[in-house]
């Protein structure tokens, strides 16, 4: 009876051991393979790059960073490479292709008008993703610029309850205002703002108690970028980058203090760079770590 019992324990302590161990770890070097999102699209595979450095093992911290409309990966996790040497971490990296993620609906606006399953939301195959690769970390941060950047601000608002500690968005070309409610003066409704979406004043209370960085290059201020959009909802928000981030900025804390709820946000302008995912990156870098 105590020989079965010490199998049965063992087991036991083997499977808890089992499912914190990453089913795909971070190996050293630059590496990419094909994440098969099983919890979400299946049909739908995601490239993803890698970055570990010589100082971490696979338990480091992790960062996922986030692409932008040209969907580019590589050349993100390539940008993350001397910052993740300098301050040791994991870079995750992962790559919604067109093909099977098209256009903005099913990449910044993370498919939420595209299918009823918020575990199928592109946004969740962040944690997914994170749940593969994992080793015993219990969170991680991830960062996005442009495209990139809408896309962590949106899966803050709309999925907040993701696992990530840390959010940060350089350069967003447009926003999705944390405005649910019809009679406070907003003049556009989803994509633009709450208003009509699937978040509600809960949603974005805990947004709000997040830690969440917005950066803005101050020179990201040319109004005929040819990636700039500007369709009526866009435009509503300001002419340029910066001043819609700051009429983005400015409306959460005007809802949060409207609500009583503290607002765990920060806003960053960074001098002497425009739409720039290398200057914004280091920047980030040097406002979290400092100059170590």
């Amino acid at each position: 009876m105590k020989t079965l019992m010490r199998i049965v324990l063992a087991l036991a302590f083997a499977g808890v051991t089992a499912s914190a161990v990453a089913a795909t770890p971070v190996p050293g070097g630059k590496w990419s393979y094909v994440f098969t999102d099983r919890k979400g699209n299946a049909d739908r595979p995601i490239r993803v790059y890698t970055y570990r450095p010589k100082a971490c093992d696979s338990t480091c911290p992790i960062w996922f960073v986030m692409h932008g409309v040209k969907r580019n990966a590589s050349h993100y996790r390539d940008i993350w490479v001397d910052l993740a040497d300098r301050y040791k971490f994991l870079v995750i990296a992962p790559e919604f292709a067109q093909k099977d993620y098209p256009k903005a609906a099913w990449y910044n606006l993370g498919g939420v008008t595209e299918t009823d399953n918020p575990e199928k939301w592109t946004y969740a195959a962040i944690d997914h993703l994170f749940e593969e690769m994992r080793d015993g970390q219990a969170d991680y941060r991830i960062f996005g610029h442009s495209a990139g950047g809408q896309f962590v601000e949106r899966m803050l608002l709309l999925r907040p309850q993701s696992k990530a500690s840390l959010y940060a968005a350089g350069n967003p070309g447009w926003h999705l205002l944390p405005e649910w409610r019809k009679d406070k003066g907003v003049e556009t409704s989803y994509p633009f703002s709450l208003i009509g979406s699937k978040s509600g004043e809960a949603q974005v209370r805990d947004a709000f108690s997040r830690k969440f960085i917005l950066l803005l290059g101050e020179k990201d201020t040319d109004p005929d970028d040819e990636n700039l959009v500007k369709t009526d909802g866009a435009m509503k928000q300001g002419a340029t980058r910066v001043e819609r981030g700051e009429n983005f900025f400015k409306a959460a804390t005007r809802v949060s203090a409207d609500v009583g709820a503290k607002l765990n946000w920060e806003l960053v302008e960074v001098p002497d760079v425009a739409h720039d995912a290398t200057g914004m990156s280091n920047a980030l870098g040097a406002q979290l770590y400092g100059k170590r």
